[in-house]
């Protein structure tokens, strides 16, 4: 019986202590950095600021990130390490529909996680200048050509432009649920593609 128990998944003492031990500092600073970058843009906001609001030093800031843009990284390296997956895959595949599909699909699952750091990189002129929003921009960039393909044609750009804008204005919109419009959103992407 007692190996039942240990089969039935009650966890050892190691995950049930990750699961209630609190943030670790690293991880403090960086929602907060999130929050106040998408507030108040990257150049707006200050070490002191990231720090305040969480009863550290700057000091103590240094001790996990060496400085602002290091922050900016940590706070993207998600979407970086999705974007290069994307765009890895990409690499794999021919441009059929059920291609298009699936790179859509992996595009509106990074913007769904978090469309918040999306736009940070989209909008924010500051976050493009950095070292990690020039290596985003680069993904980006692969991403639309690999979505306008071999031809160089402008009705080809407009498409790919259009699929890109669906999703991403789409997940931008208040109360559109990513697990309930998923399909629709996708799926009208991939039409303009291959309209």
């Amino acid at each position: 019986m007692a190996g039942d128990e240990a089969v039935a998944g009650t966890g050892d003492w190691s995950e049930c202590a990750s699961e209630l031990a609190p943030p670790d500092t690293r991880d403090l600073i960086l929602q907060r950095a999130r929050d106040l970058f998408a507030r108040q843009g990257y150049r707006g906001t200050s070490v002191r600021q990231l720090t305040s609001g969480l009863n550290l030093t700057p000091a103590a800031l240094y001790y996990h990130f060496t400085g602002k843009e290091d922050v900016l990284a940590g706070v993207l390296a998600s979407m970086e390490r999705d974007g290069e997956t994307i765009i890895a895959r990409m690499g794999d595949l021919e441009r059929t529909p059920e291609a298009l599909r699936e790179v859509l699909d992996r595009f509106f699952d990074l913007l769904a996680r978090d469309i918040v750091a999306f736009r940070l990189v989209a909008d924010d002129v500051d976050v493009q200048q950095s070292a990690v929003g020039q290596r985003l921009r680069a993904q980006a960039r692969d991403l639309f050509v690999w979505l306008t393909g071999p031809s160089s044609e402008v009705e080809d750009r407009i498409r790919a432009a259009g699929a890109v804008g669906t999703v991403r204005l789409s997940l931008e919109q208040s109360g559109v649920d990513p697990d309930v419009h998923r399909d629709a959103i996708v799926g009208r992407a991939l039409r303009i593609m291959t309209d």
